[in-house]
């Protein structure tokens, strides 16, 4: 398996787009954790208040992407059907998402979607943009993004390092508040959390 397990809903859920992309994280953001995968639709709990969080979020005009690592799938755990009927629990929970992407791989796979790298919300943003970023110089300055209200948020430094190589404004949460504890700060349009990729 080379790229990312993608599922895509664009055009399928009304939006009056502002021309950004809110790209979320999962587990720790949008549903609770677990150090053994979430493995079942019905192991998925949604952290309370996300659904809420969400929908401000499309009020204020974003698109939303999920970008998932879910190694499991590559160690032998499950296979792709698992993460569609997931997702497509996540989605009844929260309501529609337009671009959900799940690397499949390991660390030692090196590919180029697994968060920090980030190929999932490069081709995301090809998807919905039809432009992806060009390659992270990750000793260099942050890059521009596309639209300066793109957002990443996350609660482990992986997710801040995709976010960061887009140009995205970070958001880290802890695990166990995910995105409600953040909301606020991104409808007021802060400029988000500082992050250095090779500190």
């Amino acid at each position: 398996m080379e790229g990312p397990i993608t599922e895509v809903n664009l055009g399928e859920i009304p939006l009056e787009w502002n021309g950004a992309i809110a790209f979320l994280d999962r587990d720790g953001v949008l549903n609770y954790g677990s150090p053994n995968y979430i493995n079942s639709p019905n192991e998925l709990v949604i952290i309370p208040g996300v659904k809420e969080a969400v929908i401000a979020l499309r009020k204020q005009g974003y698109r939303i992407v999920v970008v998932t690592n879910q190694s499991a799938i590559m160690r032998g755990h499950w296979g792709e059907e698992r993460i569609h009927s997931i997702h497509e629990k996540l989605q009844e929970e929260i309501g529609a998402i337009d671009v959900l992407m799940t690397c499949p791989h390991r660390n030692r796979d090196r590919c180029q979607c697994r968060k920090p790298q980030p190929g999932m919300l490069n081709h995301a943003s090809q998807l919905i943009r039809n432009q992806a970023h060009s390659e992270p110089n990750w000793w260099g300055a942050k890059p521009k993004p596309f639209h300066e209200l793109d957002l990443m948020v996350g609660d482990r430094n992986s997710d801040m390092g995709a976010g960061w190589a887009i140009g995205a404004r970070l958001f880290k949460v802890d695990e166990e508040v995910g995105i409600p504890s953040v909301i606020e700060r991104i409808i007021l349009e802060d400029v988000g959390d500082e992050f250095n990729p090779v500190g």
